[in-house]
């Protein structure tokens, strides 16, 4: 199952096999119930302390916020295809304008 090619999430996201397979695995009833859990255990879920608490332990509980949801949507994007690039076609409707 493993490719030793595959170096990033764009390239599994291009391999329908191991897209269908991570599908499979994200759709396990066993699976849902773990991502429940862990989604339930985000960072910003636990509080600070009310007193010693800094500015830079804000800005760290963030980052690890921000990393932590990072993972959760990366590990189901997964089970998705990358979208297809679609053609770029040019148009002069009065909608394209940005004023």
């Amino acid at each position: 199952m493993t490719n030793p090619k595959l170096h990033s999430l764009s390239q599994w996201r291009q391999t329908q096999s191991l897209i269908s397979k991570a599908n499979k695995v994200l759709n396990d009833p066993v699976m849902q119930q773990m991502l429940r859990v862990l989604e339930s255990e985000l960072p910003t879920n636990q509080s600070l302390p009310m007193t010693g608490t800094d500015t830079n332990a804000f800005v760290y509980a963030y980052g690890c916020e921000v990393g932590y949801r990072n993972f959760l949507a990366k590990l189901r994007a997964m089970a998705q295809p990358l979208p297809k690039e679609g053609d770029i076609v040019s148009s002069f409707d009065e909608n394209n304008d940005n004023e």
